[in-house]
């Protein structure tokens, strides 16, 4: 069956972006070991992080020296002083690599699709790392020269599902006219959130999370790279979950609250979700070609891939960015995609996200 939808708006490639510094795992465990309460065990943060899915993570806050003076590390071989920054200071650093990466990968979406930076209409900007006003939106209106004339919207706060939230968004605008041209840029510095904290969640939250970016172009007429186009997107609140998971400012960074149950909650909630969404496109779970599944970690690949009843190797670009880029929040998914471009993973395409709420979001790229 298609579910070809010819007069949805035409999503354009991804363009992305990741730091130049990088963590991998040995590294990482040092900087756990220096950031984390003595009272934690040290077997704990080596056990969490050989079962993380991570080999590499790419961060902003790490100096060419491998120093990060965010938290008082000093590079390799060097003595440190573990320090604890306050939100002001976290923000400081958010507002310099977010702005950096954002226009990286814009720049490169833009290029991708043949996108003239005079013909875009609308920018729309997703981040639930930083806020900032002027922010990482006026960075790309200066840097890249778009429009002064640009229409801004910015999805703030949403979580690790905001890709398909601002692509809600895009398409909306996209379809209100047929000359409308909408820049899409989600960029996450999750790295400036370290936590010093006993609490598992916390604990694991300084191991899964990175920093990147992901834009891509919605509306016109696409060229021969990006024939696809956004059939839907679709959002589900699962009931009795809001506990479940939540992401809030704190005078020491933004606190992440991430309970046990929450691949159960999703493998539960998912499978008639999703089957009512492809119904409605005249499709069914075998028909999808790429399930871009966010990598929240391994647990949540296995209770997606588990809840819909699909191959595990349906999740094998999924892990592949969770093992060698890590957790980017919002700016995951579009590196998934940019992947199933990158290597002609036939459509349609399922896109599937969670973030607070408990919340999932979808997308439908056919």
């Amino acid at each position: 069956m298609s579910s070809r939808s010819d007069g949805a708006p035409v999503m354009g490639p991804v363009g992305t972006a990741i730091p130049v510094g990088r963590l991998d795992l040995e590294r990482s465990i040092e900087i756990a070991d220096l950031l984390s309460p003595p009272e934690v065990p040290r077997p704990i943060l080596r056990r969490l992080h050989e079962r993380s899915g991570i080999d590499t993570r790419h961060v902003s806050i790490i100096e060419p020296d491998g120093s990060i003076p965010l938290y008082g590390v000093g590079a390799p071989g060097r003595p440190s002083t573990p320090h604890r920054p306050g939100t002001a200071e976290r923000m400081q650093v958010y507002a310099g690599a977010a702005s950096d990466l954002a226009v990286e990968a814009a720049g490169r979406a833009l290029e991708a699709s043949v996108t003239p930076v005079e013909s875009i209409t609308h920018l729309v900007t997703a981040s639930c790392t930083g806020f900032g006003a002027p922010g990482v939106d006026l960075a790309l209106v200066e840097r890249l020269r778009l429009p002064a004339s640009v229409q801004r919207t910015n999805v703030g706060f949403m979580g690790c599902h905001a890709a398909i939230n601002a692509l809600t968004v895009a398409r909306a605008l996209a379809a209100a006219s047929h000359a409308n041209r909408v820049l899409v840029v989600c960029v996450e510095v999750s790295t400036v959130h370290f936590h010093h904290d006993v609490r598992m969640d916390r604990l694991i939250s300084n191991i899964l999370f990175a920093d990147g970016a992901g834009a891509t172009v919605v509306g016109g007429p696409g060229n021969d790279r990006s024939p696809n186009r956004i059939a839907t997107t679709a959002s589900r609140l699962i009931p009795d979950s809001n506990r479940a998971m939540g992401w809030e400012v704190g005078n020491h960074g933004f606190e992440m609250t991430l309970a046990a149950e929450v691949p159960d909650l999703i493998a539960a909630a998912l499978g008639d979700w999703v089957d009512e969404v492809l119904d409605a496109h005249d499709l069914r779970r075998e028909d999808i070609g790429g399930w871009a599944i966010h990598p929240g970690g391994p647990r949540v690949i296995d209770a997606v891939t588990g809840g819909l009843e699909i191959p595990p190797d349906a999740a094998v670009a999924s892990r592949e960015i969770l093992r060698t880029r890590g957790n980017m929040s919002s700016a995951t998914l579009l590196h998934i995609i940019e992947r199933f471009e990158l290597q002609n993973v036939p459509r349609p395409w399922v896109g599937l996200a969670f973030g607070p709420g408990l919340a999932g979001e979808m997308v439908l790229i056919d």
